[in-house]
């Protein structure tokens, strides 16, 4: 019984997917002296495969504008939270403060009103921040549905 076995092909939408997924896989083994590919040896590699050189530009165009952006994104993200930490931190520091000064004049507790106020003010921010689009709680969930 003379079978020849045929090669396995991969169609070439999933030869971009296994690569993908094979260089991440590669990184989970640390190697101090990899410096990464120029732009000659990614052209190579991707001629290998029959991915023209002007696909790999404008792919290494494509990811700097991708990278870009994200940094960009995190920035944002990081300020809002800043933002809010501060807020937060004024608010205790100011209530606080009120709430002194209402105990040594005798304590008719009127900083109630203040710290209820700007607490609910504070309170809406909190929500805002955390069920905004790409917030806290939508990054939890995403993390719990991997």
């Amino acid at each position: 019984m003379d079978v020849q076995r045929q090669e396995q092909r991969f169609p070439r939408d999933e030869v971009g997917e296994i690569i993908d997924l094979a260089a991440r896989l590669d990184d989970l083994v640390e190697d101090p002296t990899d410096r990464g590919l120029t732009l000659e040896q990614l052209v190579h590699v991707a001629d290998e495969v029959g991915i023209s050189r002007q696909a790999v530009e404008r792919a290494v165009g494509e990811e700097r504008k991708r990278r870009s952006a994200n940094a960009r994104e995190a920035r944002k993200r990081v300020r809002r939270r800043m933002r809010f930490v501060r807020h937060a931190m004024v608010y205790a520091l100011v209530v606080s403060a009120l709430l002194l000064i209402d105990v040594l004049n005798g304590g008719g507790w009127w900083f109630f009103y203040v710290a209820a106020l700007w607490g609910a003010v504070l309170a809406i921010q909190a929500l805002r921040f955390m069920t905004r689009r790409r917030g806290p709680l939508e990054q939890a969930m995403l993390d719990r549905e991997r």
